[in-house]
């Protein structure tokens, strides 16, 4: 059976789970793990773009010999706003983060392998607090694997909650103006509603009210640009969040600003 054990170290309001989606490693195999935080009520953690304040989580992997590790896939936060002045991108109640392992041959002949984690982030309410642990996941080496019906619903749930790539028929792209960002989604229908965090900090105004207006074949979303943006930006990067549909990952070149 795998064994999961998670150090809380000096965490004081988030408890944090080092888990596998399958029951065993197969050599050459990938392998999904993720790290769950469970908040304190009214306690938050950060986005990778965090918004105004903060930082998001980081992790530091010590992995067998020939392992590797993917990028962390990032569930589509939610807006936080902790003031008038302020709004952070975050992540309350729990989340998941997960992240691929590239596995090795080489493990052929052992029984077992473990994998560690140092984690850091920063926990909010009134105040922050940093706090970090050391993780530990021992998993069984195995020539077949299943998945681990304990924390399958969890993988799911986070599955569902990562920003898919825009569908191929659907196109984005984005007007610079003097004090306006204006991303138009082109997706074949109206769009009423939607929401768009930029993966880069300092490129819009976090608490401006995004306007968006439907239009026949999508939507353009009017954002007010950041006092911190002074250069150009030749292509805008970030999530978009539509009710009731899958979030999208967007990359929408610019196009010639309105005069």
């Amino acid at each position: 059976m795998a064994a999961a054990i998670a150090q809380q170290g000096a965490a004081q309001h988030a408890k944090v789970e080092f888990l596998a989606r399958q029951t065993s490693v197969k050599p050459s195999s990938d392998v999904q793990l993720g790290v769950h935080f469970m908040l304190e009520k009214g306690w938050h953690i950060y986005w990778i773009n965090p918004g105004d304040s903060g930082q998001p989580p980081s992790f530091q992997w010590h992995l067998p010999p020939g392992f590797s590790a993917g990028e962390i896939q990032w569930p589509f936060p939610e807006r936080l706003q902790p003031s008038k002045e302020l709004v952070d991108y975050g992540y309350r109640g729990e989340v998941l983060l997960p992240l691929t392992i590239h596995t090795s041959s080489s493990i052929n002949n052992s029984a077992s392998v473990e994998f560690r984690a140092e984690a850091k982030w920063l926990v909010c309410r009134e105040v922050c607090i940093p706090e970090q642990t050391t993780l530990h996941l021992t998993l069984p080496v195995s020539s077949a694997t299943s998945a681990d019906q304990q924390h399958a619903h969890l993988f799911e749930q986070a599955n569902k909650l990562i920003p898919k790539p825009l569908p191929s028929a659907w196109k984005a792209s984005f007007t610079p103006t003097k004090d306006e960002l204006i991303l138009t989604i082109r997706a074949g229908k109206p769009i009423t509603q939607a929401e768009f965090f930029p993966l880069e900090p300092g490129q819009i105004d976090n608490p401006a009210l995004q306007k968006v207006q439907a239009l026949p074949s999508g939507a353009k979303i009017t954002m007010k640009k950041s006092d911190l943006l002074l250069k150009p930006i030749s292509t805008l990067r970030g999530v978009l969040v539509i009710p009731a549909s899958p979030a999208y990952r967007i990359e929408a070149p610019a196009r010639q600003p309105i005069q």
